[in-house]
């Protein structure tokens, strides 16, 4: 009879209770340790503590492993995006596209809901000040601002109906395209898109500073009521709602809240369709990287059919999502050449204070960056689409085909690239062409401006 180290099913037990354990348990785990050592006094000491690091580690290594999944590098986007009122999808925590699910009656979408009305109501107060008070250039732009982020929460609303669908159908086609092999692949697509949040986030929230400072600046030069500061700052940062509404601290409040959120809103629009580009644009570098390594060595008609359906399979899912984006992507870049046309416009004047002169350059900047890395993002799910006419070409003669000959055709053929509501679409090209709309609308808008000094001019009511 053959020896063995032990019953075959304690052993098999053994490593089921291994695998049972789970990050969420380990406080339990370790309490239970503590408690079963103090009852049992033969139990060595180091034990213990051997059982806590194994724990621990498991910990960490859940939290530091990544699949290389959309659904895992979207994540901290969509934390981002529900603190500011949108998207209001449950289960973003998630790994899986199953766990997410849109409901009316939620906390978020009623949150969403609020902050969407808290917009509406804004803008319509500004348009009637236009209408009825002061028709000037500063008044339209604080008109399209609001009035563009009550666009975007309605449309972020929208998405989020159907942003499950689009997520599952996401999960669906990365499940059929090669594998990342290496760690460094499968976290890539996650720090790039935590990157582009953390920059963009804390360049809104150092704008948003500098605003305040500037309005701070003329609370305290214009003071509406001397000797309170916090309401000076409060009235003037909401100045248009309260020339209709008595203005009181907690209104003064609600409005700079409402203030807050509008802005980084404003940004955040930029900041997810910057993510979704860059997660389209990584999925098809992942199967070019793949068709790349094989081109030069002995393929088939089956591995080239295999290749051409993963592709179309990426053409529909960027169709797909643009279908679900398009409405925010033309917010986006309308947005931007709006206010960049503004803004050059108002270079030509003299700041009243330094505060101002800060916060105006480092704005239009800033606001410049962000729009050239929105185009160049974009454009680049069109440029890795093309790039498989580039690896045909290393392909050896012999094992050309009939189907690798169709693939290059396609390939050719289409145009694969997000749109604004199919008025344009994301090439590189657009880049050229956003930069030649806005010298353009520049030398238009100069021939009606001439340089003048804005100076603090103080209104009594």
């Amino acid at each position: 009879m053959a020896r063995t180290t032990g019953d075959p099913a304690k052993r098999y037990k053994g490593v089921a209770r291994i695998k049972f354990w789970r990050r969420s348990r380990v406080g339990s785990d370790i309490t239970l340790a503590i408690l079963k050592y103090k009852g049992t006094s033969k139990q060595p000491q180091h034990l213990l503590f051997s059982k806590m690091r194994g724990f621990l580690r498991r910990a960490l290594n859940d939290d530091y492993t990544y699949s290389g999944s959309f659904q895992e590098a979207i994540k901290p986007v969509l934390i981002i995006a529900q603190i500011f009122a949108l998207m209001p999808v449950r289960g973003i925590g998630s790994k899986l596209a199953e766990d997410l699910t849109f409901a009316w009656s939620s906390v978020r979408t009623y949150y969403a809901l609020a902050m969407m009305i808290s917009f509406g109501i804004t803008a319509g107060y500004i348009v009637a000040f236009l209408t009825n008070v002061s028709f000037d250039f500063d008044s339209v732009e604080t008109m399209m601002f609001y009035g563009s982020i009550f666009l975007i929460s309605v449309s972020f609303l929208q998405l989020a109906r159907r942003w499950p669908a689009i997520a599952q159908e996401w999960q669906a086609v990365e499940a059929k395209l090669p594998p990342l092999q290496l760690a460094k692949e499968r976290q890539s697509l996650a720090h790039h898109i935590k990157m582009i949040t953390l920059v963009a986030t804390t360049c809104s929230l150092v704008e948003h500073l500098m605003s305040m400072t500037s309005t701070l600046t003329y609370a305290v030069a214009c003071p509406r009521w001397p000797d309170h500061p916090i309401d000076n700052f409060l009235y003037f940062n909401f100045s248009t709602v309260f020339h209709f509404v008595d203005y009181t601290t907690f209104l003064g409040l609600l409005g700079k809240a409402i203030n807050v959120l509008s802005t980084f809103a404003w940004n955040f629009n930029d900041i997810f369709v910057m993510a979704v580009s860059v997660a389209l644009a990584s999925r098809f570098r992942q199967l070019n990287d793949y068709m790349q390594r094989e081109a030069r060595s002995a393929t088939t008609v089956d591995y080239w059919m295999q290749c051409r359906v993963n592709f179309r399979n990426l053409c529909k899912l960027c169709q797909v999502v643009d279908d679900g984006i398009s409405t925010i992507t033309l917010l986006c870049f309308s947005n931007n050449l709006y206010f960049i046309c503004g803004k050059i416009l108002k270079s030509m004047q003299t700041k009243p204070s330094v505060s101002h002169t800060m916060y105006f350059w480092f704005s239009l900047t800033y606001l410049l960056g962000r729009t050239l890395i929105l185009s160049l993002y974009s454009s680049s799910i069109n440029d890795e689409s093309k790039r498989p006419l580039r690896i045909f070409r290393l392909v050896p003669r012999e094992y050309w085909c009939d189907e690798l000959k169709r693939f290059s055709e396609e390939v050719h053929m289409d145009t694969v690239a997000l749109t604004g509501m199919k008025f344009f679409r994301l090439t590189r090209g657009v880049v050229i062409s956003v930069a030649g709309t806005i010298v353009t609308y520049e030398l238009i808008l100069l021939q009606f401006n001439k340089e003048e000094t804005t100076a603090f001019i103080c209104h009594d009511g």
